[in-house]
């Protein structure tokens, strides 16, 4: 792990802010360069200039937007479509009346707690004659899903021609909930991580409009972000992207500042802000490119401590990392442990994908426990680990590789879930065996839709978790075992080579892995995501015999379930990959020791709905015939077990005998004519007459 260097700062006060301006020529929605690309049919250009302003008094954020469009896409567009995601954390949302997760209750909200994002304003913006002025003209909009209001249409003045492009100028007004889910607000601290007008992606199916449910999070388009916010002088702020000017609170580092080169331009005014802040207040001017969402978050107490992964291959400048977290949470956060932490998530990623390709990643503590990934950005209720892992994981599988959650939530959470779980199998010995040992009762029960299904589709949140995390994790597991360690990896990296920074589906992963592997995987796919298919492996009868050499080992293996998959035996130390489909077959071993054991997927590759059953203890030939003899004599009629034969408990046990009383006695000090250990005789006859009420019970030994 590289050493993070921990620079720990607290601000408070109205400390008196240099700003500093950095005056470039802008270009119009630009792209970082990334790695060899197989390009998506199209991506449209998005471009973000915001201008906001806190206002803690009324607890309301006021903002205005430039926005550019640019339809790179085949078809003309006649309206625009917007998600305003603050507003599904009011009554009446989509989100509060699904009842898919009924707490935190949203539908019994009142104010003044309710989360709010009020479109106050949108006008269509072109250059005057000459190029000189700007004319504006009102556009109207609607929410087509009312009384939900996450989804607003804006039909256009003019058809949107292939290559053409409109700016739009958006006024709005924010709020974020006191009740906390994905946003909120408390006391003076803010998590924004929904705050303003998010244009809709449109793709290959057209327009993805979708309203936010509590199953499903988040799909957007790639652009870019110059956003100036006006805050009180105390606040400490963390956001997606990098600080151009302004103090946020922490300082900002030179290799920050200039990773974007002159492209952020100097600073456009929109009219929001007045020239200078007022007394008492500052500006903090952000800037990101490539990335599909911006969030932010502020507090006046966040403690900061910053450090750095340094330049790797493939990579010729540092990552920055920043921690911001609350007092009193220091024993998780402070001294470099969520540094730590986040370094070690990296530098695992950087090593199975490629380099990481955004200038900083920021850990944030905010309000709500759990975690949110973001561009940059991850918002944490705790620091554990596997909290860091998962949620830094989610850089590359959904911000990188930027998936549609609403359909396919498999192709991040559970690619999160598996490459936590794989950064940890070291540390961890056994880790997906007992993942799947954790799941085999969820197996066993089956399944009315498949992994595929679309998020809010689920007839509840735990199942969708179940799926979309926990056997979605299994997909990739499954798929690593099949394929190999070193041709997995390959196909990670040939993914990132094609895919980073573009949006991806379950085609691009699947293509690249078939590629790469040269093996057709449809099948693959199709079992384990569009199927409800179920895979119970067994260890059936085994036989043991001497041989001249040592040992021969038959050993028979069940399948059951409608599933596949090949399958490793191990026994007496010595592998083997069983690839046959039949539904019984006996595999046979020879040894010069004795094996003691068989056991199927000795590594936990396989998600088996019964693993009790893959393993069988071998015992030495003649036991067996042993074990199942008749008594040759009459049972002795006792309840004590020490005064029975192993054949007699054996028959006991088959005869539904399932107590064992352990009767406790001692001796102490008595009288002159009480013996020490009368406990013990009263147990004598106690215990047994208990055990005959009882009927089937014994009494073990008096301790």
């Amino acid at each position: 792990m590289t050493a993070v260097e921990v620079r720990r700062e607290r601000r408070g006060g109205a400390a008196e802010i240099a700003a500093r301006v950095i005056a470039v020529a802008a270009i119009a929605i630009p792209t970082t360069a990334t790695p060899a690309l197989a390009q998506e049919s199209w991506k449209q250009g998005v471009k973000y200039t915001i201008e906001a302003r806190l206002e803690e008094d009324a607890e309301t954020l006021r903002a205005r937007a430039r926005f550019t469009y640019l339809n790179r896409s085949p078809e003309t567009l006649d309206r625009l479509f917007f998600h305003q995601y603050l507003n599904a954390f009011r009554p009446n949302s989509t989100w509060a009346r699904s009842g898919q997760r009924p707490t935190p209750d949203f539908q019994h909200l009142a104010e003044p707690d309710q989360a709010f994002e009020r479109l106050l304003a949108v006008r269509a913006l072109a250059a005057g004659a000459g190029g000189s002025d700007i004319v504006s003209r009102p556009l109207r909009w609607s929410y087509p899903g009312t009384p939900d209001s996450t989804v607003v249409e804006i039909p256009l003045l003019d058809p949107l021609e292939p290559g053409e492009e409109v700016t739009l100028q958006l006024d709005w007004v924010a709020r974020p909930s006191t009740l906390c889910r994905r946003q909120c607000r408390g006391g003076r601290q803010y998590d924004f991580a929904q705050w303003y007008p998010r244009i809709a992606p449109f793709d290959e199916d057209g327009w993805e409009a979708h309203a936010l449910y509590p199953q499903g999070e988040f799909y957007g388009s790639f652009g870019s972000y110059d956003v100036m916010l006006d805050l009180a002088a105390d606040q400490v702020v963390g956001a997606t992207g990098v600080v151009l000017s302004g103090d946020p609170g922490w300082g900002v580092e030179p290799t920050q500042q200039d990773f974007y080169g002159d492209r952020p331009g100097a600073e456009q005014r929109l009219g929001l802000l007045q020239i200078s802040p007022s007394p008492g207040r500052k500006r903090v001017r952000f800037y990101a490119e490539d990335v599909h969402h911006f969030a932010w978050t502020t507090s006046p107490d966040y403690i900061h401590e910053g450090g750095e992964i340094a330049p790797a291959d493939g990579r010729d400048r540092p990552i920055e990392l920043h921690v911001l977290y609350r007092p009193g949470d220091e024993d998780q956060w402070a001294d470099g442990q969520a540094l730590e932490r986040m370094t070690f998530a990296l530098e695992f990623l950087e090593d199975r994908f490629g380099p990481f390709l955004w200038p900083q990643l920021s850990n944030v503590h905010r309000l709500e426990g759990g975690g949110t990934e973001f561009p940059m950005m991850t918002m944490n209720g705790g620091a554990s680990p596997g909290l860091i892992m998962h949620e830094t994981s989610h850089q590359y599988a959904h911000g990188i590789f930027a998936n549609n959650e609403w359909k396919e939530a498999w192709l991040d959470e559970g690619f999160a879930t598996f490459l936590t779980n794989w950064a940890f199998e070291d540390r961890a010995p056994g880790i997906w065996r007992q993942s799947r040992d954790r799941m085999a009762e969820t197996e066993a029960g089956g399944f009315a839709k498949p992994i595929s299904t679309a998020s809010e589709l689920f007839e509840s949140f735990g199942r969708y978790n179940y799926m979309a995390y926990s056997r979605g994790s299994f997909v990739f597991q499954m798929l690593r075992g099949l394929v190999g360690e070193q041709t997995f990896r390959a196909i990670l990296r040939e993914y990132y080579d094609r895919w980073a920074l573009h949006h991806v589906t379950e085609a691009s992963f699947r293509t690249t892995a078939e590629d790469v592997s040269g093996k057709n995987l449809d099948w693959f796919f199709k079992q384990w995501l569009h199927a409800t298919a179920t895979l119970d492996y067994a260890i059936g009868k085994v036989e043991q015999e001497r041989t001249a050499r040592g040992w021969r080992t038959r050993v028979e293996v069940r399948r059951a379930g409608d599933a596949w998959m090949p399958v490793t035996l191990r026994v007496g130390g010595e592998d083997r990959r069983l690839e046959s489909r039949d539904r019984s077959q006996t595999v046979e071993f020879d040894t010069a020791e004795r094996p003691t054991e068989a056991l199927l997927d000795p590594d936990g590759f396989i998600l088996d709905s019964s693993p009790a059953n893959d393993r069988a203890e071998i015992p030495p030939p003649g036991l067996e015939d042993a074990l199942d003899a008749p008594r040759p004599i009459e049972a002795f009629d006792s309840v004590w077990i020490e005064e029975l034969t192993w054949m007699e408990v054996r028959d006991l046990l088959a005869a539904g005998t399932t107590t064992a009383i352990i009767p406790t006695g001692g001796i102490e000090q008595n009288g002159p004519y009480v013996a020490t250990g009368k406990h013990n005789h009263v147990l004598e006859s106690t215990c047994p007459a208990i055990a005959r009420e009882l009927g089937n019970a014994l009494c073990a030994p008096i301790i």
